[in-house]
């Protein structure tokens, strides 16, 4: 790892990273998201999807997105201090930018998590649904997608 580090295609693909970071971020604010601090300066994305839609929480849309081919984490943010709920999803770009996906694919990756997200269903007590048409029309978008740049069939932010 050491030896990898020392080579420019190594530091390249760290600038690349924060590229693709700012842009996702950028792209889901563009989209109604609220991400944390308004942008990011490094390899991850904090996302209050709470503030995305009533009823949605960051562990809903972190059971959504991956329903749909999406693997996100779901994470506590400081607004939910003694809620009992998770607010928050984290993304991250070092994975994809590793496969060689650039801000075309954030833009690609941004709509489909707004899709995803703004169509799920949610019910009471932390349940939600998704149509079935949209969950395959998802599974194949990110199919095709990871078929062009992934070593498996996922995308993992």
């Amino acid at each position: 790892f050491f030896g990898e580090m020392l080579l420019e295609k190594y530091k390249q693909r760290q600038f690349g990273i924060i590229n693709n970071s700012r842009q996702l971020a950028d792209k889901l604010i563009e989209r109604g998201f609220n991400v944390v601090t308004g942008g990011t300066d490094n390899h991850l994305i904090l996302v209050n999807a709470a503030d995305f839609k009533e009823g949605m929480t960051g562990a809903i849309a972190q059971k959504a997105l991956e329903q749909c081919g999406i693997v996100v984490d779901s994470i506590n943010l400081p607004v939910d201090e003694g809620k009992g709920t998770i607010s928050g999803i984290r993304l991250g770009t070092a994975i994809v930018t590793k496969e060689g996906m650039t801000g075309e694919e954030m833009n690609t990756i941004a709509q489909m998590i707004e899709q995803v997200l703004r169509q799920v269903r949610v019910a009471d007590k932390g349940r939600y649904s998704i149509d079935k048409h949209l969950e395959e029309q998802m599974l194949l978008r990110v199919g095709q997608l990871c078929d062009m740049f992934c070593s498996d069939n996922g995308l993992l932010l």
